[in-house]
């Protein structure tokens, strides 16, 4: 029977549009009993393939083409595993071929189990008779193309390519082609029907007519090939020379005496009852009995050890992260710095006994000395026992629409106007055509932009090329290469199989985590030593610090890592923590799906809202959290306490219901209510908290890691508390600058002016006063900000020309300098320094070598011109520095309004509110009715902010709305996608003007109702009340537009209404 040996799938990159899943659905439902795959120059696919194909009751046969030179001739070989040996020397082969190793000698002693495949174009060839000797047998591939009567030095087998599964692909392939190649799709040529995958009954018709032998060679050679793969986990010895079981016991014991010496636990543990330290001991001898039973003693060896080289070298690897920090073996061998046993965290949510699972022990470390971590581990274990995971870029939405869109000829304007539609929320192209009207009405413009389109969607996610693991780094104790196919990287070898994969052959898999966090932290302690003379160890940071928990309390959280989301500071200052727990608690339930109980909680907390006892014995469980389960190992407590499950058995239910687990499922519920039954619960009672586990299992977080990277966060809080300047310089660095910049001022920070004379290369902090850096300063190089720096000072703009070396002696050098006020301390006039630059006087030439040493001396002669405005100064240092340093205008408009309008950062949500603001962008958008509406992006000088102009509102308002302009703009404050925006009911232009709004009245009467009304109409013109019984004027602070509607809504209330 006809056996599809010759498939490329989408790992052949750009070269099929085969999917594994498809494929193996597509042949078991034509029929097949036996298929294969073999992708050009790699096996990415091959396990996933064999385990995949089994499910389908396949027959799977793993091959690979390769090109190697034989005889002086490059052959495209196809190696086919025949066995397990076959597979093995597979894995070799890849590997010699991604390492340059391209001969064919070079891999002649790894032909043992394969089957050589050699292209028709060779077949003829009488030497090719060597092969058959050198491998387990050598075939000519052939297809439905073969000549008929052509004659081979070798047997053949039928082996035509199939490339896509259904026949309108055809085209798709072409176009994946003409990408690949870099050229337009030529709509002229045709892929060749016969890759198609066809019926089996379709080949074995052809090939039983034309080439009999080749089918029976075929039947004969799909017969012998079966694999046995040992997926059982073999983990790298630590040390050959001890048991590791020994080893562990003794570093664990060591660790534990250290830990409690170290931290004094004995006085400061007041929630445990220490006798002769019995806790920590039996606590200790049940982990470690469980991690041997469990085979995982090597494991804790090896990351132990990589974590105390970590420590030898001065690298900060945080407090630990995940499940992990609740393994007392891992904190007293210096994995975590968690105490399980003082902070109440579970052994079991890590390592289960009654799960049989890999424990995951995530390692973070700084992003900037990851690369030193990876060599060590290269030169312990040794470069062919270490290596890093394999991982794919697909073809997201925009890249595909780009390439597409490219083969189809269109121009790089056409695209890029095409993909700014994209909507990042909108996941996929078909999520974008179904919810952005705007993207699906320019696709439906035209036919070829709806093929495009067409195109696009079908290939997206397809794997373009390979990438690194951002994390994943795999060791083994024998050689990788009998595991997995390697190739070259950077740092270590890279595996051909992704993670899942490498873990399902058996492979041990750590993470190293870069955080920048860390290295954030890293260089805080840095800065700090030098600057201050103070050692700021992490480790030692008091949790519970009360300049620290204030910062939290006022939300006062930018550059704090997990806490700068606006919704999360809104909602630190809504629950006022008090303690380093709230700190863990708060970043444990902001996230979607818990993020629902966030106002019960808060109201609970400040006894607003009563906390229900559900039942008496889980009411301590759940009395940290105010009812609300928060934790997974909340989850698993009150399984324990409620039902008697073992914590183990909690887990197992936890997991079970959050994986939606059916069958397992149903029988761990009827346990659990058994077991409730049989502790004394009713049946109604049992049933009633069985849901409500059901019910926040889905959402509970691992307390191990909340309280881990809580941690973090209060370290990185602490320094922003106690060492501001530092803290601002670093994050100066690590961050958007204009945010933290921002942030800087709310804090009190004031930005210097900039001087040619005392900018430095980089931002420099110190006493609450920025100096911004001249590296930051769009068109300067660092080369240019470090000869600035090294020749500093200069008496004036010409003094610094004048020294200016002839490689930077150009206006787009020194224009930015001026225009951001460098030279202000020696001539304020900045437009006066940029006219006589060189547009005009040419003072560059006048100093330029040739002119200069011509001149007769007496220097350069200023032409006067017209100084920038204000606003012309704010907006070159912002596009130039990233920030205004000259107060922006809206600053003197905010002044004026004081009171009429509410900053941005003060928006409350579901109440009417006005804010001044600039619009930066405005967007219009065409309704399902057919009216139009607008988004506006507005700012405040500070921060960014949406809103939104309904049909109505937009029809009103339109003819005022001008980009660039300041607008004092009314509606309702409402919340889209976790953010606060605007829906705008009133607009009005903020002006400058003496004109003023006088109301006659002749008492104070109706004050109140007329206060009512004019706020409803913010402006920019002064109310004055003219009382004509008590004959006195009032200036008011209030500012109203000029209306008519206005002045209707006045009538009764006053006497007489004039603006003037």
């Amino acid at each position: 029977m006809f056996a599809p040996l010759n498939t490329k799938t989408e790992y052949s990159f750009l070269d099929s549009v085969v999917k594994v899943d498809d494929y193996l659905e597509t042949a078991h439902r034509l029929g097949y009993q036996t298929v294969g795959i073999c992708d050009v120059g790699n096996l990415h696919a091959a396990f996933r393939f064999v385990r995949k194909a089994q499910k389908f009751n396949l027959q799977p046969i793993i091959s690979i083409e390769l090109n190697f030179e034989w005889r002086g001739l490059p052959i495209a070989f196809s190696f086919i595993a025949k066995d397990t040996e076959g597979y093995k020397n597979l894995l070799r082969i890849s590997t010699l071929h991604n390492y340059g190793r391209r001969q064919f000698s070079d891999i002649q002693n790894h032909l043992s189990g394969i089957a050589l495949i050699i292209p028709e174009t060779y077949g003829s060839l009488s030497e090719l008779t060597e092969l058959s000797s050198v491998a387990d047998e050598a075939f000519i591939g052939i297809d439905q193309l073969t000549d008929k009567g052509a004659k081979f030095n070798l047997p053949t087998l039928p082996f035509p390519a199939i490339r896509y599964l259904n026949f309108a692909d055809n085209e798709i392939l072409a176009i994946l082609h003409a990408v690949r190649d870099g050229v337009s799709f030529d709509e002229s040529l045709t892929i060749s029907s016969n890759e198609l995958l066809q019926r089996p009954e379709a080949y074995e018709t052809y090939f039983l007519k034309y080439f009999p032998q080749a089918l029976k060679n075929l039947s004969a050679l799909t017969a012998k090939i079966a694999y046995q793969f040992d997926e059982k986990l073999e983990l790298p010895r630590f040390d050959k020379k001890r048991q590791a079981v020994e080893h562990l016991r003794e570093e664990a014991t060591l660790g534990l005496s250290a830990r409690l010496e170290e931290k004094k636990l004995l006085t400061e543990v007041s929630s445990v009852n220490l006798q002769d330290l019995s806790v920590y001991q039996e606590r200790l001898e049940k982990e470690l009995s469980v991690i041997h039973q469990m085979g995982f003693d090597d494991y804790f060896l090896i990351v132990a050890d990589l974590l105390r080289y970590a420590r030898e070298q001065e690298i900060y690897c945080g407090m630990g992260r995940g499940s992990a920090a609740g393994s007392l073996v891992a904190y007293v061998l210096g994995i975590t710095q968690v105490d399980p046993v003082q902070r109440n965290l579970f052994f079991e949510r890590f390592l289960n006994p009654e799960r049989v699972a890999m424990p995951d022990i995530d390692i973070d470390m700084p992003d900037d000395r990851r690369a030193e971590l990876l060599a060590y581990m290269k030169n312990r274990y040794g470069s062919d026992h270490v290596a890093q995971i394999v991982t794919f870029s697909t073809l997201g939405k925009r890249q595909a629409l780009r390439d597409v869109g490219k083969a189809f000829g269109m121009t790089e304007a056409e695209l890029s106007n095409l993909t700014r539609m994209l909507v990042r929320r909108f996941g996929t192209l078909a999520d974008e055509y179904e919810n952005n009207q705007r993207f699906k009405a320019e696709v439906l413009k035209n036919g070829k932009l709806k093929r495009i389109y067409e195109v696009a969607r079908r290939i997206e996610g397809m794997p373009r090329q390979t990438s690194t693991h951002a994390s994943g780094v795999v060791l083994s104790e024998e050689s990788l290469v009998n595991y997995v196919s390697l190739k070259p990287s950077e740092d270590l070898a890279l595996t051909q199989y992704e993670a899942p994969d490498v873990e399902a052959i058996g492979l041990l898999k750590i993470d190293f985590l870069g955080l920048r966090n860390l290295t954030i932290i890293s260089r805080l302690r840095d800065l700090v030593k030098r600057r201050q003379k103070i050692d700021v160890d992490p480790l030692k940071i008091n949790l519970e610090d009360e300049d620290t928990l204030a910062l939290f309390r006022a939300g006062n959280t930018m550059g704090i890592f997990q806490f700068e989301n606006p919704q999360m500071r809104r909602f630190l200052r809504n629950l006022a923590p008090s303690k380093f727990d709230d700190i863990v608690d708060a970043t444990s339930i902001f996230r979607p799906g818990p993020s629902q109980f966030i106002p019960q909680f808060v109201a609970r907390r400040h006894g607003k809202e009563i906390v229900p006892t559900v039942d008496d014995s889980i009411s301590e469980i759940l009395k940290p959290t105010y009812g609300i389960m928060i934790y997974q190992e909340q989850i698993m407590q009150v399984a324990q306490a409620f039902a008697g499950f073992s914590l183990g058995k909690a887990d197992l239910l936890r997991r079970a219901i959050s994986k939606k687990k059916g069958s397992e499922l149903e029988k761990l519920r009827e346990d659990f209510l058994d077991s409730a039954r049989h502790n004394g619960h009713s049946k109604e009672k049992a049933e009633e908290i069985y849901d409500l586990i059901e019910r926040f299992a889905n959402y509970g977080f691992n307390r191990s890691h909340g309280f881990a990277y809580g941690a973090l966060a209060f370290q990185i809080a602490y320094f922003k508390a106690h060492f501001p300047d530092e803290f601002y310089e670093i994050q100066l660095r690590d961050r958007k600058r204009e945010v933290m910049i921002l942030d800087a001022l709310e804090n009190g920070f004031e930005i210097e002016k900039p001087s040619i004379n005392l900018m430095k290369i980089g931002d420099f902090v110190k006493n609450k006063k920025i100096r911004l850096g001249l590296a930051h300063v769009q068109g300067i190089s660092r080369d240019l900000a470090k000869w600035i720096v090294e020749n500093q000072p200069y008496k004036d703009l010409a003094d610094f020309v004048e020294k200016l070396p002839n490689n930077f002696h150009k206006k787009e050098n020194i224009l930015p300098l001026i225009q951001i006020g460098a030279f202000d301390y020696a001539d304020s006039n900045r437009g006066k320094l940029a006219y006589n630059l060189a547009d005009h006087a040419n003072l560059l030439n006048y100093y330029s070598d040739d002119i200069f040493m011509a001149s007769s001396g007496g220097g350069f002669a200023y032409h006067e011109a017209e100084d920038y405005s204000e606003t012309e100064k704010y907006d070159f240092e912002k596009n130039l520095l990233g920030i205004g340093v000259t107060p922006h205008p809206l600053q003197n408009l905010a002044r004026r309004f004081e009171g009429n309008f509410t900053p941005l950062a003060q928006l409350v949500k579901n109440r009417r509110m006005t804010i001044l603001v600039e619009i930066n962008y405005i967007r219009t958008h065409r309704t399902k009715t057919g009216q139009t509406m607008a988004f506006l992006t507005v700012s405040d000088s500070r921060e960014n902010f949406d809103v939104t102009l309904f049909p109505e509102i937009y029809r009103q308002f339109s003819s005022e709305l001008e980009q660039g302009k300041f607008y004092l703009i009314s509606g309702k404050v409402t919340e889209r996608n976790d953010e606060l925006q605007l829906v705008a009911d009133r607009i009005s232009p903020a002006l400058e003007t003496d004109r003023k709004l006088w109301l006659n009245l002749r008492d104070e009467k109706y004050n109140q109702k007329i206060s009512q009304i004019l706020r409803e109409f913010p402006g920019s013109h002064q109310v004055i009340l003219h009382y004509s019984n008590l004959k006195k004027t009032i200036q008011t602070k209030i500012y109203v537009e000029e209306s008519e509607i206005l002045q209707k809504r006045l009538e009764g209330y006053v006497i007489g209404i004039v603006y003037k």
